[in-house]
């Protein structure tokens, strides 16, 4: 018992030290204002305001992530006040919140769907045994007379025992099938639960600051550093309407976050800068040539000194600013007169015109005078505001590029929840002519292929990323852009075409095996023939192989017989032909050679 007092004040002296500490201490919530978003990791910038006495200060500002690199970390102060030391830290017991509403009503039904299991799974247990129940009492009647039931008897104890046998299992099966949907509901109900519960169970990074003040002063901080919790992947939606018409790619981007923060309404800026995380570019030492009998193992010395990966200078934000025109700034117009006012070519009054979100307009101006009565009429004496609205992505993100990485400002506030999932952003479309040609290797595969060959794709832009396909409104599948690729022509696959039919079949008459002394030749024919069942000319790619030798003994020619060719790249021994097809057309291609090696090789022909 006393044992039990003694934790007991314990607990309560704590508890009330802990308040007493946070009374004292100077807590000032930060706000998170902009994320730059790397391949791997992020910069975050917050901001925090507290006021300040004459001399030196001590303040707690909280809200920053949990999950930082603390040699990345600065801080900025204004108004003259000097940090004199920092420390950084996590409140492991910020964590300890109510669950928010939503996570509330989910733990409520997670209750309600176990009462209900419980009672399911009672049923089933006193089904279960009233069965049993059911067998014994009908076996101990059966066989509980030494003279035995009679006829009647035995019939109504077998009758009674079959209807109360499916009564009994048809109550079984109901209730075990209303379990299974139980416990699927409860499981259901669990993820979501688990997932909204993440945005509550948080640890939080704290910033103690000593700071020295001229006078007193209210003081604004800004907060930034590095973490590693944040990723970004670009991926691509290319939509190709018909082959006469230009391709379509919107370039889109998947971010993801476990920075223990959710980011609310943030300025984001996506980089694919890559930090080096302490990296230093290698050089070569010399390279000495020893007996390895009489080396002696040397262990590698690493240079050990380190840099700061993360002070790098950030790009500028590119600010788009539309700043609404007073009529002060127009000294010729009337004062009696009342200007117009336009959005998107559509007149709106002034009240509309004024309330617009200064984020979302592209371009606006006034005109005045001659020129503004003679686009909108004679009620234009007193001039016109005139307005454009951003209508896409493309207007809200500004492409900046430096000699290391690509920066995507995106001027739209930003929410991204802290649980890791992908939030799909989309970044900027643009438009490419493309030579579209019908593709087919019928040795490896009998289908044609619709092929987009993208010259000069390098001026695009492109990362290396996933693309989605869709052709004439048609999902057709899933690619992948190589950013890195020597490559001159960016080919997409758009899908199958059924209407260009290709044939290959070996020509027996004009292949053959001779057995010349110690050597045997076999000549291999082959015939390819293609049709275009379309109604439309079309431009077709026909490839096939031949083998190629790299022992001296075994010797591969190819043969005159093979229909000329556009192109032959011997070092993996293939053939192209590119021609012209008109509607309905058909032709064939011959490939022949001939393969020489010694008697009784095995090889794989």
């Amino acid at each position: 018992m006393k044992t039990k007092l003694l934790c007991v004040a314990t607990l309560l002296l704590a508890s009330v030290s802990q308040q007493v500490f946070a009374q004292d201490k100077k807590v000032v919530p930060s706000k998170l204002n902009e994320a730059t978003v790397f391949f791997q990791g992020a910069e975050l910038n917050h901001s925090a305001t507290s006021a300040l006495a004459k001399g030196e200060n001590e303040i707690w500002i909280e809200g920053l992530s949990p999950n930082i690199d603390k040699n990345s970390l600065k801080i900025k102060t204004s108004n003259g006040a000097i940090i004199s030391s920092y420390e950084y830290s996590v409140d492991y017991m910020s964590g300890n919140k109510a669950f928010s509403p939503i996570a509330k009503k989910l733990q409520d039904s997670i209750s309600m769907y176990r009462e209900k299991l419980s009672a399911v799974q009672t049923d089933i247990t006193i089904n279960e045994n009233l069965k049993n129940l059911l067998q014994k009492g009908t076996d101990k009647n059966v066989a509980g007379s030494d003279k035995g039931l009679g006829i009647d008897e035995l019939v109504k104890t077998m009758e009674y025992y079959k209807t109360k046998s499916l009564e009994l299992e048809k109550t079984q099966k109901a209730n075990q099938k209303i379990e299974q949907e139980i416990k699927a509901s409860i499981k259901r109900v669990e993820t979501q639960f688990n997932q909204e519960s993440l945005k509550n169970n948080k640890t939080s990074g704290v910033l103690r600051l000593t700071i020295s003040a001229p006078a007193a002063i209210s003081s604004n901080f800004t907060i930034t550093y590095y973490t590693s919790a944040a990723a970004w992947v670009p991926y691509y939606d290319i939509n190709i309407a018909s082959t006469d018409k230009p391709i379509k790619m919107m370039m889109k981007s998947k971010v993801r976050q476990t920075t223990g923060l959710d980011w609310e309404k943030v300025k984001l800026t996506l980089s694919t800068a890559t930090p080096s995380n302490g990296k230093i570019a290698p050089l070569f030492s010399a390279w000495f040539l020893e007996n390895m009998h009489y080396a002696v193992a040397m262990g590698s010395t690493k240079n050990r000194a380190m840099q700061n990966s993360y002070s790098y200078d950030m790009l500028p934000v590119a600010e788009l600013s539309a700043m609404k025109v007073s009529k002060d700034d127009y000294t010729q117009m009337p004062s009696q007169l009342t200007p117009l006012y336009y959005v998107d070519g559509s007149p709106v009054d002034a009240d509309y015109y004024n309330s617009i979100d200064p984020a979302m307009i592209k371009s606006s101006d006034f005109i005045n005078g001659g020129v503004a009565v003679a686009q909108y009429g004679a009620q234009a004496a007193g001039g016109v505001y005139v307005m454009a609205l951003k209508s896409s992505m493309d207007d809200y993100v500004t492409q900046a590029d430096n000699d290391m990485s690509s920066v995507y400002n995106i001027d739209i506030a930003y929410t991204i929840p802290g649980n890791g999932k992908e939030q799909s952003i989309d970044l900027q479309t643009k438009e490419t002519n493309a030579d579209y040609k019908y593709y087919s290797a019928p040795k490896l595969d009998t289908e044609t292929y619709l092929l987009a060959e993208i010259s000069n794709w390098e001026t695009l832009g492109l990362l290396s990323g996933k693309a989605n396909i869709t052709y004439d409104g048609t999902y057709v599948g899933e690619t992948f852009i190589n950013a890195a690729s020597t490559l001159s022509k960016l080919a997409l696959t758009l899908g199958t075409e059924k209407r260009v039919a290709v044939k290959r079949e070996k020509m027996q008459d004009f292949s053959s095996t001779k057995f010349l002394g110690n050597d045997t030749r076999q000549i291999f024919t082959y015939k390819i023939t293609v049709k275009n069942n379309q109604n439309k000319t079309i431009k077709m790619v026909v490839k096939d192989q031949y083998p190629i030798s790299t022992q001296k003994n075994i010797e591969v020619e190819l043969l005159k017989e093979t229909t000329a060719w556009t192109a032959n790249k011997e070092d993996v021994g293939v053939i192209t032909w590119e021609e012209e097809f008109a509607a309905g057309e058909t032709k064939e291609y011959i490939i022949s050679y001939s393969v020489k090696y010694p008697k009784g090789s095995n090889l794989n022909l």
